[in-house]
C-alpha cells in the first residue's frame, strides 16, 4: 500500500511540471507574438556611401604586431585603389530606396 501511494505520489508531481512546463512555454510564445515587430537597424548609421576610406590621408593602420601602427607606402595607397575600384565595380547597380529597405524590414522569416 506505501509503495502504491509514493507511486501516485510521483506521478502527481510529474503531471504538474509537465502541465507547468506546457503553460510556460504557451506564455512565453503568447507574449512574443503580442509584441509589435519593428525593423532593428544593427550599427551605426553610415552617412554617404559608406565605400570611402576612413583616413583622408590614406594612411593605414596595423594591428598585426599588437600595437598600432599608421603606415603610408606607395604600395598601401594602390592596394587602397585598387580595393576601392573593386568595391565600387561590385556595388555599381546595386540601388537601395528606403522603400525597399523598409519592405525588406517587415518581411516574414
Amino acid at each position: 500500500m506505501r509503495r502504491l501511494k509514493e507511486i501516485l505520489v510521483l506521478a502527481g508531481l510529474l503531471l504538474g511540471a509537465v502541465v507547468f512546463v506546457l503553460w510556460y512555454v504557451a506564455d512565453r510564445r503568447a507574449r512574443q507574438r503580442a509584441q509589435p515587430t519593428e525593423p532593428r537597424i544593427v550599427g551605426p548609421v553610415i552617412a554617404g556611401d559608406g565605400l570611402a576610406p576612413q583616413s583622408a590621408e590614406g594612411k593605414t593602420l596595423d594591428l598585426s604586431s599588437g600595437r598600432p601602427v599608421v603606415s603610408d607606402t606607395p604600395e598601401d595607397r594602390a592596394a587602397i585603389e585598387a580595393a576601392m575600384k573593386q568595391i565600387n565595380e561590385a556595388t555599381r547597380d546595386t540601388v537601395f530606396t528606403p522603400d525597399e529597405q523598409a519592405a525588406a524590414g517587415k518581411k516574414k522569416p
